[in-house]
């Protein structure tokens, strides 16, 4: 038997697709032939650099539909790229809907590919939880609950798989029932130890690029040993698992002798949730890079900051050795008050040890920071201020890489957060129908946005987008590197506009369709 599975866009070309490449393995473990057709990649290759731009603005949503000379290149590569599927004679095929910027190129795929080949097709990945009202062309007041009903019962589509999809698909191949398959409640992978290695067989790392040196992606944990209000990560797995720290060497290891790999971009939660198994790993890590062979190997991945006692000196030190690179953490917020509220207990001292040594090191840093908690007062605001005052140094001297300014748009049941006496979030439950039509970039600002909390009357929707644009605007005076793009500071500015000229309360979010909906 035969399984093609299928990358697509929107995704980064910088490495290989993890999914892809772990579930190849676990396909191949079941005696089956498994070939993976990268549409992304392909797609990039085959068509002109200005087709590419305007895709991706549409698999986003930011735009209802092409030019013609851009769909006309799209038929012609989706053609070529059906053909090679062809060529192959896959008795299934499996789609990877990475996120919901997937889902539209995901539908155009499966639209164009159903009629011309005879192939069982499935498709997994938390994309396909989206609602199908962001399809273009899909009644807004549709029946289906997500995109992966709408594509099963209107026969896209012959299953589906939510959730970790390790063992999953390995059943649904053998025609058996289990979790996660056609609408059945998911589980969590129990043993991450038990999972084969990725195979990057047909996909070589080579292929993609990341300053230069190829990489990919590393799974060594799932969940988080930290229960944040804004985080859905427990939900999805509530148990943290981790793989041993010899395992995850060896993969290094082989990712390095077969194929030369570099970096690895660790996709968890956070990388030190566990500090023993942290240490483990920095330690083997360390011991591997003294031969000469695997000197450059260096990694990153998302991290929590820890209190000076729980991440020491020694440790920063021994992640140096171990070929610490990036770190991804979320401090959220530069004054403690707010953070207790989120779960986060570390101190401003322990944030400025935390760039100390990683500055000394030379690890370089990105800052998560949230605008707007829905507790946070003018005078959180000012601490917010302040971090970027305090830690400019590092900002220019390149220890901390960037900054990303966001919104609290998604809560631990999604709907509302509530602390008796302290905190009573709304939501409007029809949000995101409501702003589907919108542009991508203005629904994304809208969803993180359309909140309002009774407790805090004074952090209005006003008041919220005028901090976002006074600390993007302040770290631009102090030097600091920007993620967020001029365009959406644009949306905001003229947002905030449009409140101040109309004069609209926004303490009352029923209007807010009326507020936003404008280019």
């Amino acid at each position: 038997m035969k399984f093609a599975f299928i990358n697509l866009p929107s995704q980064e070309l910088e490495r290989p697709p993890a999914a892809a490449a772990l579930l190849s393995s676990i396909i191949r473990s079941i005696g089956w032939d498994c070939k993976i057709f990268d549409f992304n990649l392909f797609l990039n290759k085959n068509v002109s650099s200005d087709a590419w731009t305007e895709l991706e603005e549409y698999w986003r949503c930011k735009i209802d539909a092409i030019s013609d000379d851009t769909e006309k290149q799209l038929n012609s590569t989706m053609k070529k790229f059906t053909d090679s599927i062809k060529e192959y004679d896959s008795d299934w095929i499996g789609l990877s809907v990475f996120s919901r910027f997937s889902v539209v190129a995901c539908h155009t795929l499966i639209e164009y590919i159903r009629p011309k080949i005879e192939a069982k097709i499935m498709i997994g990945g938390h994309g396909i939880n989206a609602w199908p009202g962001s399809l273009p062309g899909i009644d807004q007041n549709t029946k289906y609950n997500t995109i992966a009903d709408y594509l099963l019962q209107e026969n896209y589509i012959d299953h589906y798989i939510t959730g970790d999809g390790e063992d999953s698909i390995k059943e649904l191949l053998l025609g058996n029932k289990y979790p996660g398959i056609d609408g059945l409640p998911p589980v969590q992978v129990k043993d991450l130890d038990d999972i084969p290695l990725p195979s990057y067989k047909s996909i070589e790392p080579k292929q993609y690029y990341y300053t230069d040196e190829p990489g990919v992606y590393l799974t060594m944990s799932k969940g988080c040993v930290r229960r944040c209000t804004f985080c859905n990560v427990p939900d999805l797995w509530p148990k943290f698992t981790i793989r041993r720290a010899d395992l995850i060497v060896d993969e290094i290891r082989k990712n390095k002798l077969e194929h030369e790999v570099n970096i690895t971009h660790f996709t968890d939660s956070l990388v030190n949730g566990s500090m023993k198994h942290f240490r483990e790993l920095n330690l083997a890590l360390a011991e591997l890079k003294k031969d000469e062979r695997f000197k450059p190997i260096k990694y990153m991945g998302q991290f929590i900051c820890r209190t000076q006692s729980e991440q020491t000196e020694k440790d920063w030190e021994m992640m140096h050795k171990g070929g610490a690179n990036i770190l991804v953490t979320g401090f959220e917020s530069y004054s403690e008050r707010v953070r207790k509220h989120m779960g986060k207990n570390y101190s401003n001292e322990d944030i400025a040890f935390h760039f100390e040594q990683s500055a000394y090191y030379g690890i370089k840093n990105i800052a998560l920071m949230f605008v707007g908690y829905p507790i946070e007062t003018e005078e959180d605001h000012e601490y917010n201020k302040q971090f970027l005052y305090q830690y400019q140094k590092y900002a220019k001297a390149g220890s901390i890489h960037m900054v990303r300014w966001g919104y609290t748009g998604m809560f631990r049941d999604t709907k509302k957060i509530e602390k008796p006496g302290d905190v009573e979030m709304i939501v409007d439950p029809d949000f995101e129908s409501k702003f589907s039509k919108l542009p991508q970039g203005l629904r994304d600002i809208a969803l993180g946005l359309g909140w309002v909390n009774k407790k805090n009357p004074n952090l209005t929707l006003r008041e919220r987008i005028r901090r976002r644009i006074e600390l993007h605007e302040l770290s631009v005076k102090l030097g600091w590197p920007q993620t967020r793009s001029r365009e959406e500071l644009t949306i905001l500015q003229n947002i905030l506009k449009n409140l101040n000229n109309n004069n609209i309360d926004t303490r009352d979010i029923s209007n807010l369709e009326d507020v936003l909906d404008f280019h």
